[in-house]
């Protein structure tokens, strides 16, 4: 399947496998899947909400075609778009960090973290949410259970952030 879009005055066709909208794989929802990406949203925890991975298969970031990264760039931007609509983001974190697969001895793979950051508290789904470490950088205390963000999206709540984001993304391609 061939999608055509237009971004910043430039044309893409982006062979794509599948735009998938909402099917649930394992315990990721894919908000994209093009052959070169696969956009997933991190349902397992949305400490920030509409934090997305951005995957690829390629080992490493050498390995990326001038037209992944072109794509990359277009994708990363619409979220920003996203997110800036639907939740009022301030700002994002957009991350490629690798180093677990090293750890954990599986085979590394090519993924962005991409995080809403917020400034100042917002209504999401009629619940308080505040950005605890806004301005601070988040991996400094993430993994530490006692100074990380409490996630506070239920699954069914979670499931309602996916789809309006599934339902604005790529909108006006």
């Amino acid at each position: 399947m061939n999608i055509d879009f237009e971004r910043d005055n430039y044309k893409f066709n982006v062979r794509a496998s599948a735009i998938i909208l909402n099917e649930k794989r394992s315990d990721n929802m894919i908000l994209y899947k093009s052959y070169n990406w696969e956009v997933v949203f991190v349902d397992w925890c949305q400490e920030f909400p509409g934090q997305c991975i951005l995957s690829s298969d390629k080992e490493s970031l050498s390995d990326l075609s001038n037209d992944e990264w072109i794509e990359l760039g277009i994708l990363e931007k619409e979220l920003e778009r996203v997110c800036k609509k639907l939740f009022n983001s301030t700002m994002f974190n957009f991350a490629c960090l690798m180093n677990n697969a090293y750890r954990d001895n599986e085979k590394p793979h090519v993924h962005f973290q991409f995080i809403p950051r917020y400034n100042g508290e917002r209504v999401i789904l009629n619940k308080k949410y505040k950005d605890k470490y806004f301005g601070y950088n988040l991996w400094k205390w993430a993994l530490n259970k006692f100074k990380s963000q409490k996630d506070i999206f239920n699954k069914e709540e979670k499931i309602k952030i996916f789809e309006m984001m599934k339902n604005e993304f790529m909108k006006n391609k």
